[in-house]
């Protein structure tokens, strides 16, 4: 065979091969990004520890200097993303904790033990659930999907602020 035929044959076959390539895209569970501290609404949100053990009680406090509704969600080690509390009432102008300390509702850490970030976002009427949060993606996906559901009420990126702790054995 003549070099050029073989050339063009293995030019063939290496696009044939590497067109049976599959790209597996991992959860991105760095999460030393930093992400806005502060919104235009929501003043302060934080944990009430920054360490939990499993099978412990968490709780977060929030301020918003206005009423209408938070939505919390997660981001645990292994990178799933799930709502902790949707369209929580909050009055404005105070601390209030969720959940409330003498609610029916509590939170309590579980597994995967590591560093977990939740995020909590405002917007001044309830959400429709046309936003999900569930499954497995990015801490930039799931910024995505936060804006999705604000977006509509004025809002964006930087008006979602996280707070982080480590749960442990």
């Amino acid at each position: 065979m003549q070099p050029r035929r073989i050339a063009i044959l293995l030019a063939i076959a290496a696009a044939v091969g590497l067109s049976a390539c599959t790209i597996t895209f991992y959860p991105d569970v760095s999460v030393d990004r930093p992400r806005p501290v502060r919104s235009a609404v929501i003043e302060r949100f934080e944990s009430s520890s920054s360490s939990y053990r499993v099978g412990s009680r968490v709780s977060f406090q929030i301020r918003t200097n206005r009423p209408g509704y938070v939505t919390l969600t997660a981001f645990d080690p292994d990178g799933s993303v799930y709502v902790i509390a949707r369209n929580v009432p909050v009055r404005g102008n105070r601390m209030e904790s969720i959940p409330a300390p003498f609610g029916r509702t509590t939170f309590v850490a579980v597994p995967p033990t590591g560093m977990h970030v939740v995020r909590a976002h405002f917007t001044p009427e309830r959400t429709p659930e046309r936003v999900r949060f569930v499954g497995s993606g990015s801490l930039d996906g799931w910024m995505t999907q936060i804006v999705l559901e604000i977006r509509g009420f004025g809002y964006g990126a930087e008006d979602v602020v996280e707070t982080r702790f480590e749960i442990r054995r």
